[in-house]
């Protein structure tokens, strides 16, 4: 008798439940890590904010002589 040629075989049919467990497993690692991960503490954002404010007034001051430098080139 001749092989059916359109028969599948499964040769490891373990093998595509271990990617499933090793990718659900890494999934809920990453989970676990996002969740577990250290908050920001006040004194952080206060040094961010105290950090923004800095650069803001540095950049006021650094468009304030731009816009100067070009009031006195306009000028001549």
């Amino acid at each position: 008798m001749a092989k059916d040629r359109f028969k599948t075989q499964h040769d490891r049919p373990w093998l595509g439940w271990i990617a499933i467990g090793v990718l659900l497993v890494l999934v809920v690692g990453l989970l676990a890590i996002y969740v577990l991960r250290p908050g920001r503490s006040p004194a952080d954002d206060a040094r961010t904010a105290a950090a923004i404010g800095s650069m803001d007034e540095a950049q006021s001051e650094a468009d304030a002589r731009r816009e100067e430098k070009r009031s006195d080139a306009a000028l001549l």
